[in-house]
């Protein structure tokens, strides 16, 4: 009998640990000044959706940094600045239709 409780208090502990570990709070990178990686070093890389967005492919968007020397990854996908398909619900969208203005508009003579 006294085998039997040592195991259950043994449990109970090991139980309460992983409890503890599993409910404290996640790191959240995306509020840190993000970077990319581009020709062999890391450059500041914007505001999302203003000067790039993450694509859904596979690889690394986005890096942090706390010391300026190690970047750890942040946000998954495909850093793009222009001209980017962004996959909703796993469909690709169209891109969208060049804007129309008067200098495009008019035919050579």
């Amino acid at each position: 009998m006294k085998k039997f409780k040592v195991s259950i208090l043994s449990l109970a502990v090991i139980l309460s640990v992983c409890g503890a570990f599993a409910t404290r709070p996640h790191f959240d990178c995306s509020n840190m000044t993000q970077y990319y990686y581009a020709g062999g070093g890391y450059s500041q890389a914007g505001t999302e959706g203003v000067n790039y967005v993450c694509t859904a492919e596979s690889g690394t968007c986005t890096y942090y940094t706390t010391d300026g020397v190690t970047f750890f990854p942040c946000q998954a996908g495909t850093y793009c600045t222009a001209n980017c398909f962004v996959r909703e619900d796993g469909k690709p969208i169209k891109p969208l239709k060049p804007v129309t203005t008067s200098a495009n508009t008019q035919k050579s003579h």
